[in-house]
């Protein structure tokens, strides 16, 4: 089954059922749904309205159902769309898909090398991780390697530098933080293997914090 796709598939979702009330300019709460920045800086009372690979535990997706739910510390009683009818068992369906394969934004401008081999490797460890993660990786050709770092919209934010790599497992630890040292925000992050100029290997991890 193909991935959600959030330009094509979630955002037409919240533009046809949603922007009445949560955009922006008419001051909803903390939650806008006008784009994906603003959904994934959205909090509740109950943290972040969208909870990455975790349908079950996003208010996003809790207020859609049809029945009624009581949230736990939130001005809410009843399902959304707000005195409108609910969405159907299939735009449900998109929205927690979408949630449980990460919650992975419209843009994410990191193209992954496919004609390289597949012998090499790339695990990350834990994921989700809330302190430091390990990263471990194998190249089968030499080269000067790099580990970059992304958020999900395909920014840049940290590169360590790896080495003239030979056929064995080489392991970095990544805390956090960006090439300036500063802690970045929690959320879902893109870890490349840089090798002869491409970008061969991709993996997402969760940072909880």
């Amino acid at each position: 089954m193909a991935q959600v796709d959030y330009t094509t598939q979630v955002q037409p979702i919240f533009y046809n059922h949603c922007l009445g009330c949560h955009v922006s300019i008419n001051g909803s709460g903390a939650l806008e749904l006008d784009s994906y920045e603003y959904l994934m800086q959205g909090d509740s009372n109950n943290g972040p309205a969208v909870v990455p690979f975790n349908a079950d535990s996003s208010l996003l997706y809790r207020v859609l159902l049809r029945d009624s739910v009581i949230v736990p510390n939130e001005p809410i009683c009843c399902r959304m769309p707000k005195n409108a009818d609910p969405l159907t068992n299939e735009q449900q369906t998109i929205i927690f898909n979408w949630i449980n394969e990460g919650a992975i934004g419209p843009t994410v401008a990191v193209e992954e090398d496919e004609s390289f081999n597949s012998s090499s490797s790339l695990n990350v460890y834990p994921n989700p991780f809330n302190n430091t993660i390990k990263i471990s990786y194998r190249m089968n050709k030499p080269g000067l390697t790099y580990i970059l770092i992304f958020d999900i919209l395909g920014k840049k934010i940290k590169t360590i530098p790896g080495k003239n790599q030979s056929d064995a497992i080489q392991s970095f630890f990544w805390n956090g933080t960006d090439d300036f040292d500063q802690t970045v925000s929690g959320g879902l992050y893109l870890i490349g293997i840089k090798s002869s100029g491409r970008i061969e290997r991709i993996e997402k991890v969760l940072y909880i914090k």
